[in-house]
């Protein structure tokens, strides 16, 4: 249809006075959005992603279809664990911008990060159909696999990768901890054999067996058989013990609730007095622990045990339940502060006891192989107690303390710490002793591969034990 020349010059004035509407509209607001744009540029380029993040969001409110602010508003809702909204704004800067790689790894990122493992490693292949060599997507999605629970899709991603690109120092070692993490779920056998010989002539030699499996609901099995000999003068004793435990991880493994079933049999004799005893004790424990958020932490525990180091306390046969408590802070990335209390009740021997200890320490990582410490400790009982047991009125630490590692995961590693201090001691009847209080320990092992490790190690020591830890 023709229309006279007037009409048809009105009619495309009309139409492009309504084509060019929004744009004159967008352009009217421009040089504020210009500004709000770079100050949140600024704040994104500082650090500061919550100011960042309210001024980008600000922009897309008046302008929905800005595509690079809509990238980094996504990137900040995925950082802080909006995933539902950022994999939303990711789907439509993905149709805005379907040719930016970075769009799709952005979404395949936040997919992986709210746990839709499947979806992210999907759209990590889409981008490596078409970019084969694309190192994001192939890591990432190797990494998605790892968290899904699939080591050995994992495992194989890393090594194609890897095949291609050898020199890849994060693939190599991203492979390395999934082989580690596969060795640790496959089923393991652990002998242990230990011998000591303190201060007092007290010597003992430890046998142990351990062997562990990944149960159905994802956590390890672990039994354990131990045989430990104890001798003092002419007295020997004897301690044979079987466990079992077990952990289960609820609320997205933000917590862990930990139990222990075992039986020990104890044998005592004196060569002089002809004394002897023998009996079987329960061992039973359950524990919980978990993340309050990213740096605290709590941990609490129920403990029935008995007292079987040497045949003294055998004799006496001394059983003990144990409450305890534990609080973590990591107020920056590498200070670790922590603190311990607990409350033993004490039964059998010659009468009901009860110690109660307290614990802090103060860790600060000095490099990743290296950590100093310091910490303050005591505990003390209610009673005297003639058991063969230590059960001061009062007994304090305070230490100082280093840890460092030589070595790598695979191939020879040496493991050491040096603690020094101070140790006040106070009896029943008000007398007090001070001494210098150290211990020195090392391992050194060797790790050819996942999953196999030979190791010794040593240790020295003049404090007291019983109530104090410092970790």
């Amino acid at each position: 249809m023709s229309y006279p020349r007037p009409i048809s010059r009105f009619l495309a004035i009309a139409f492009t006075a309504i084509a060019l509407t929004p744009g004159l509209v967008r352009a009217q607001r421009d040089p504020r959005l210009a500004e709000t744009v770079s100050a949140a540029d600024a704040a994104w380029n500082a650090g500061k992603y919550g100011d960042a993040l309210a001024r980008y969001q600000d922009v897309l409110r008046q302008d929905s279809s800005a595509a690079r602010v809509m990238y980094r508003v996504a990137t900040l809702l995925a950082r802080g664990k909006d995933f539902d909204r950022s994999i939303t704004l990711f789907r439509k800067y993905v149709i805005l911008a379907p040719s930016d790689v970075d769009g799709r790894i952005g979404l395949a990122r936040a997919l992986a990060w709210s746990g839709r493992y499947d979806e992210s490693v999907a759209t990590c292949d889409s981008v490596l159909g078409a970019s084969p060599r694309n190192r994001d997507a192939a890591l990432l999605a190797a990494q998605a696999l790892s968290w899904s629970g699939n080591l050995e899709g994992a495992i194989a991603r890393y090594e194609r990768w890897l095949a291609i690109h050898p020199a890849d120092a994060d693939a190599r070692s991203g492979l390395a901890k999934l082989r580690s993490a596969e060795a640790a779920i496959a089923p393991s056998l652990e002998p242990t054999f230990g011998s000591t010989n303190d201060s007092d002539n007290n010597r003992s030699m430890t046998y142990l067996m351990r062997g562990s499996v990944t149960a159905p609901w994802r956590a390890r099995v672990v039994a354990e058989g131990s045989y430990r000999i104890a001798d003092l003068a002419s007295a020997h004793g004897t301690a044979i013990g079987f466990r079992g435990t077990s952990a289960w991880t609820p609320l997205g493994g933000r917590w862990t609730v930990h139990g222990e079933l075992g039986v020990e049999r104890l044998d005592a004799s004196d060569g002089l007095s002809a004394q002897h005893a023998a009996h079987v004790e329960p061992l039973l424990s359950a524990a919980l622990s978990g993340h309050l958020t990213s740096a605290i932490s709590l941990g609490g525990s129920v403990v029935r045990g008995v007292f079987d180091e040497t045949a003294s306390v055998i004799f006496a046969g001394v059983a003990t339940t144990e409450v305890n408590g534990e609080a973590t802070v990591t107020p920056y990335e590498r200070l670790t502060v922590t603190v311990t209390g607990g409350r033993t009740a004490l039964s059998g021997g010659s009468g009901p006891n009860t110690r109660i200890g307290v614990a802090g320490s103060a860790r600060w990582s000095v490099l990743p192989s290296l950590s100093v410490a310091t910490g303050l400790g005591t505990f003390g009982y209610e009673h005297l107690a003639s058991d063969g047991y230590f059960a001061p009125r009062r007994y304090m630490l305070a230490e100082g303390s280093i840890r460092w590692r030589l070595g790598d995961e695979l191939g020879w590693s040496m493991d050491s710490e040096i603690g020094l201090g101070h140790q006040a001691i106070t009896g029943f009847g008000n007398s007090m002793v001070g001494r210098f209080a150290q211990r020195y320990g090392a391992t050194i092992s060797y790790r050819p591969q996942p999953g196999i490790e030979w190791s010794v190690g040593g240790s020295f020591a003049t404090a007291a034990g019983g109530g104090t830890a410092f970790v």
